[in-house]
């Protein structure tokens, strides 16, 4: 009987050092996250997606319209393509990349393919631009 006491006197003398050992890890500070920090957070990250833009924007088109001085013909013809995506698919950026294109075919730089490329894309801005009149005033009728 003294054994059997013994052993138990062990198993709860190992009871007690793991349950004082646990305590320790699970004080109040090493919680992790607080409420407090959890509210800051969401509120600084709220704020963040509300807050106004900035004075200046840079519209994405003008780093594109940067590549049309390259001299390698596929970053030359990428560049074109792009703006012209944006111009057709963007009707208030259209003006402004087409005049890009229009200074481009200036600079008399280009070789008679790319100038043949780019008059192609700024005639089908133009197209667009006139479908999209066209429909615009056929909405407007349909409405009076």
């Amino acid at each position: 009987m003294s054994q059997l006491s013994s052993q138990f006197a062990i198993i709860n003398k190992i009871k007690s050092i793991v349950s004082r050992t646990g305590n320790l890890f699970r004080s109040e500070k090493n919680v992790g996250i607080t409420e407090a920090i959890a509210r800051k957070i969401q509120k600084s990250a709220y704020d963040a997606m509300t807050a106004e833009e900035k004075d200046s924007y840079t519209p994405p088109y003008i780093s594109i319209a940067e590549q049309l001085q390259s001299k390698n013909d596929q970053i030359f013809r990428g560049a074109v393509f792009y703006l012209h995506n944006i111009a057709i698919n963007e009707p208030k950026n259209a003006k402004e990349i087409k005049e890009i294109l229009e200074k481009t075919l200036s600079a008399n730089k280009l070789t008679p393919q790319q100038m043949d490329y780019v008059k192609n894309k700024i005639a089908n801005i133009k197209n667009f631009e006139r479908k999209r009149k066209a429909l615009l005033a056929e909405d407007q009728k349909g409405k009076d």
